[in-house]
């Protein structure tokens, strides 16, 4: 198997963003490129929830230990609703996409 590579995966949100929209996640594999499409109330795995929030695979996981992201096991595989993670997004991290964890009071 390869290791976990969320910098092969674009995400692109449909536009105007919004609570109904769902996203296309783009895959390279070698040459080719494979389009996904993920609905308002899909699921994401692991690695492809990384390369959503701009993080690693091992901090989701963390995310996910620590009670921050609800997940469900489909299938043997760890999977996030987008729903969730728009939810995550929204409250923990700084500016909406990337950044730092926020912690504590807000100032």
């Amino acid at each position: 198997m390869g290791r976990a590579r969320p910098d092969l995966i674009r995400v692109l949100e449909e536009n105007p963003p919004g609570p109904h929209a769902g996203i296309t996640l783009v895959r390279q594999v070698r040459t080719r490129e494979y389009r996904t499409e993920i609905g308002p109330r899909g699921y994401l795995s692991q690695i492809e929830a990384a390369a959503f929030l701009g993080k690693s695979v091992m901090a989701v996981n963390r995310y996910v230990r620590l009670g921050l992201l609800r997940d469900t096991t489909r299938y043997g595989i760890s999977m996030i609703q987008l729903a969730e993670l728009r939810r995550f997004r929204r409250e923990y991290l700084k500016g909406g996409k990337g950044g730092r964890l926020r912690r504590g009071r807000q100032s």
